[in-house]
């Protein structure tokens, strides 16, 4: 039973420190944002956003760990817990609680996320455009000057017949 106990609170400091990480993935989602707002491709710092996504890899690694202890934390204790939930009241009211600010958290960043997904694809939306409007101006001039060049050349032909009758 004090096992369990103690399993209980190294369960409440995992999530504790889970919102700490999750805290973290927040303000890169923001600061992602910072460099990708109202800018075009060629204004936007990719280095430090990439530097951003990197450092996010990094502590959703560590959230991975943290969700895989606390799951075989939890198959260890969930007999004893279920059986005696009175004895235990005041640590499953504190990781109820816990777990309800990590799923807000959670949807925050998944919002955050979206919201930057949304705005990279605008970005390069935009760029693909610009990229085929260019495309196609440079097209037509090519098709202009080929043209005049055949023109240029059947007119010297022309006036080169003429010449000869």
């Amino acid at each position: 039973m004090e096992s369990t106990g103690n399993y209980l609170q190294i369960m409440i400091d995992s999530l504790d420190k889970k919102g700490v990480l999750l805290d973290r993935l927040i303000e890169k989602n923001k600061a992602q944002y910072e460099c990708i707002k109202g800018k075009e491709y060629g204004n936007v710092d990719w280095d430090a956003f990439n530097l951003l996504v990197s450092e996010k890899e990094v502590a959703i690694d560590k959230i991975i760990e943290i969700d895989d202890a606390f799951s075989d934390l939890y198959e260890r204790v969930k007999d004893e817990v279920t059986g005696n939930r009175e004895a235990y009241r005041e640590q499953l009211i504190k990781l109820q609680e816990l777990i309800t600010v990590l799923t807000e958290k959670g949807a925050q960043i998944q919002t955050g996320e979206e919201r930057n997904r949304q705005i990279i694809d605008g970005i390069f939306q935009k760029t693909r455009q610009q990229i085929k409007t260019q495309r196609t101006s440079l097209n037509a001039a090519s098709s202009y000057y080929k043209t005049m060049s055949n023109s240029v050349v059947r007119a010297a032909e022309d006036s080169i017949l003429d010449a000869k009758k």
